[in-house]
């Protein structure tokens, strides 16, 4: 889902535009001096805010993150994606940054005002409706991101197969060590700590959340996230939840072959009726979030409503290749097909953060016999 992130701030005039302040440091050196900001002091730097108040969900407190760019262009970083997008514009004069962001309630023009103590990586800002930091740096920040989507899973109950509907989340960061995901003040998920398929930290939710499940998804939402890190920093973000729902794979055009002795799976299933989803197969030890898949296939892309098949082996190019020597005869492993519909704007095969870019997901599981 898409994600809270930085802003971009506007474009300075071409000439120096300078701010006497009493500093520590500054475009001129360091030691205790007065500092002229220039454009190149505030521009092409992303400017973190940690506006964080408590764990609740009702505070509007998660981390802003502002480039201002030059012909008075403000940007904002989408932290969950990593995505930055154009939200407004910003001007210096004087000793006052003005900022017009669109994506905050009313999209009317701030003034902040430059204080005594600001640098060229630390602003300190103040308006008439409080005071504000920013940095050019915040702890254990840097690989971030938190994604929230909706699934719709076809599972089956008692002898049946029913379409059901979850919020799941996926959250990395090497230095987090508590992850919330809040829903309201009421309804939160404390995340549990795992790795992905190239041993990357992230946070998911537990098994026993896994079968939160409700009837129908047709509410979009604010997801909130809350984070602490191994220093005891805490952050706040926002993620936008949408009413974007996957149909449910056909179970009646889903072919599973596993073969006795054969070391290998088919598999083939229908794809959904939208060109934008592409799928991913599994092999899984257990139904867990938090172990790894036995094989995980490259991202498949299909056509809709035609049957799609790969064969599963040892030989087969993967993200998780199948390695048949953990494999035990006799015992049960699952197969998932998922697909998975992309945020806007993310190139499915080639954008490095599709991965915490996801909109929505349908899932099936099936269970072999190996």
């Amino acid at each position: 889902m898409r994600k809270i992130g930085i802003k971009n701030i506007g474009a300075l005039t071409l000439t120096v535009l300078s701010l006497m302040l009493s500093s520590c440091g500054g475009s001129s050196g360091g030691g205790s001096k007065d500092i002229e900001f220039e454009q190149k002091d505030l521009v092409n730097k992303v400017w973190y805010s940690n506006p964080y108040l408590s764990k609740s969900y009702t505070n509007d407190d998660a981390v802003i993150a502002y480039r201002f760019e030059g012909g008075g262009v403000l940007r904002r970083i989408q932290y969950s994606g990593r995505r930055e997008s154009n939200v407004g514009n910003w001007n210096l004069t004087g000793d006052v940054i003005e900022i017009t962001d669109k994506t905050i309630a009313g999209g009317e023009k701030q003034k902040w005002f430059l204080q005594s103590g600001s640098t060229t990586d630390y602003l300190k800002l103040n308006s008439s409706g409080g005071r504000r930091e920013f940095r050019t740096s915040i702890a254990g920040f840097s690989d971030v991101t938190a994604d929230a989507y909706v699934v719709t899973d076809l599972r089956l109950v008692g002898n049946s197969y029913e379409s059901d509907y979850r919020i799941d989340y996926d959250v990395y960061g090497k230095d987090l060590v508590e992850v919330i995901a809040m829903e309201s003040d009421s309804k939160n998920a404390t995340l549990v700590p795992t790795t992905d398929y190239i041993s990357k930290k992230k946070f998911v939710l537990s098994d026993a959340d896994l079968n939160a499940y409700f009837d129908n998804f047709n509410q979009a939402k604010t997801i909130r996230f809350y984070l602490r890190t191994k220093t005891n920093d805490k952050f706040k973000l926002d993620e936008n939840l949408y009413n974007n729902k996957l149909a449910s794979l056909d179970f009646s055009k889903i072919n599973i072959s596993k073969p006795v002795g054969n070391p290998s799976v088919s598999v083939a299933w229908k794809a959904i009726d939208d060109s934008d989803v592409f799928y991913t197969v599994e092999i899984l030890s257990s139904l867990s979030k938090t172990k790894l898949p036995m094989f995980r296939s490259y991202l498949q892309p299909a056509t809709p409503n035609v049957v799609k098949t790969l064969a599963i082996s040892q030989s087969i190019g993967a993200d998780v290749p199948l390695n048949v020597t953990k494999m035990v005869i006799g015992d049960n492993y699952y197969i998932r097909i998922t697909g998975l519909k992309y945020e806007e704007g993310i190139d499915a095969v080639n954008s490095l953060n599709r991965s915490y870019n996801i909109q929505s997901k349908t899932v099936f599981t099936y269970k072999i016999t190996w």
